[in-house]
């Protein structure tokens, strides 16, 4: 098998931050994601059903991507790598409690679908109340994950310093978008402590 071909990667306060077009060579965690809230510490996580993990180890964290919005939080008492579509932000996923015990102080927001690639149908404003995260645009109404999940961010964590990659899922295609190809491939969002 080819080694993984890595198309990002974002320095940290700690650790680094890394997207891989496959699974890289190199023992990591990872979780079976289905768009919940679930969050589950990194010991007793391995391929269990979850949207995030939380862990203070130097294992590497995976969470894997076609358009959602990768999310590390880095805390006082660990790390936190985080699955969140609209789905999870609904749910309000970064509101976990496992999350809350790391107080995290520091947010990285990798690569996802940006506002003006994300229609969706006028019933869908129902997920969400601040029509700060809605645009109207030629007919169209899009979404914008980066805000809501940097509404959030802030209200939940107040001082939280975030830092995002600037980059679309969907026009970049070094990446992988369910919205542009319905793909079934994904992007390894990787933290590596």
């Amino acid at each position: 098998m080819p080694n993984a071909v890595l198309v990002f990667k974002k320095d940290l306060p700690r650790g680094s931050f890394c997207v891989y077009q496959s699974r890289p060579d190199f023992d990591l965690t990872r979780v079976k994601q289905t768009h919940s809230n679930i969050v589950l510490n990194e010991k007793f996580c391995s391929e269990q059903v979850a949207d995030g993990i939380v862990g203070d180890s130097k294992t590497p964290l995976a969470i894997l991507t076609a358009d959602c919005v990768p999310i590390l939080l880095l805390g006082e008492h660990g790390h936190a790598m985080v699955h969140a579509g609209w789905r999870g932000l609904e749910s309000e996923i970064l509101r976990h409690e496992l999350i809350e015990k790391i107080k995290p102080n520091y947010a990285f927001i990798g690569p996802h679908i940006k506002l003006d690639q994300y229609v969706v149908q006028s019933d869908f404003k129902s997920h969400f109340s601040n029509p700060k995260v809605f645009q109207a645009k030629d007919g169209k109404i899009f979404f914008d994950l980066l805000a809501m999940t940097m509404i959030q961010l802030n209200e939940y964590f107040p001082g939280i310093i975030i830092e995002e990659s600037g980059i679309d899922t969907f026009t970049n295609e070094l990446f992988f978008s369910y919205r542009r190809n319905k793909t079934t491939d994904r992007n390894w969002n990787i933290y590596i402590p």
